[in-house]
């Protein structure tokens, strides 16, 4: 819990340019997404029956709005008609959640950063696809659009009462604030290496919770008894 809180006030320092790291300086650039790539939209025209037996795959909602980064490990699969023009998902491709109950889960960003074949992008989504990565590299992306100060802006164009959408248009016209990609880069490397470590500790608190649980079955059941 403690790296995930540094986590989130490194990346509201560094992707800001509230805090600079060392050898960098100057202006960031100041931009509007529909000015360096396109949106395009999800599977169209499925029914129930084209996700039992599939022949591609897809990447699902929950995938974009639960992690910065897709998780190839858990793609959907759906069918895929030879005749059909459906858009296929790329490298560096960036997906937003369309509809949400809440302004603030509204517009949640995922990046694929993952070379794919195949691979389609649910309906309930959108994606966003830049012109090169020139501009933003796609690591930096997957922060940079899960950070506070995106995330602020995307609240102020969620629409709805009961259930906030937000559209395409709406999101090509927002503006970003963006450092050269040397300091993309370097950004980057940092919060990586915090994922990293919050990976690593992950996994010992998992190992320590199945050591309590093993511990709490021969303890409590008198299987293992302690001397005195």
């Amino acid at each position: 819990e403690q790296l995930t809180l540094r986590k989130r006030g490194l990346m509201q320092q560094l992707l800001t340019g509230k805090k600079r790291l060392k050898g960098f300086g100057g202006e960031w650039k100041d931009v509007r997404l529909g000015e360096i790539g396109t949106a395009y939209g999800g599977l169209v025209n499925k029914n129930k029956e084209d996700f039992e037996n599939g022949n591609a795959l897809f990447i699902t909602y929950m995938n974009v709005f639960s992690n910065g980064k897709i998780d190839i490990n858990t793609l959907g699969q759906v069918r895929i008609l030879p005749s059909e023009k459906q858009e296929q998902v790329q490298y560096g491709d960036i997906f937003f959640t369309v509809s949400s109950e809440t302004p603030e889960e509204v517009g949640m960003a995922s990046v694929l950063l993952n070379e794919v074949q195949n691979t389609y992008l649910n309906s309930f989504c959108f994606g966003y696809r830049l012109n090169d990565f020139k501009s933003i590299i796609p690591v930096y992306a997957s922060y940079l659009f899960r950070g506070d100060d995106f995330r602020k802006k995307m609240y102020k164009i969620a629409q709805g009462s009961t259930r906030f959408n937000i559209s395409k248009t709406e999101v090509l016209n927002m503006r970003i604030t963006i450092p050269s990609i040397e300091e993309q880069n370097t950004i980057a490397s940092v919060l990586v290496n915090v994922d990293k470590e919050i990976e690593i500790q992950k996994q010992k608190l998992a190992a320590m919770q199945a050591q309590k649980k093993g511990l709490m079955q021969v303890l409590l059941t008198g299987k293992k008894r302690i001397n005195k």
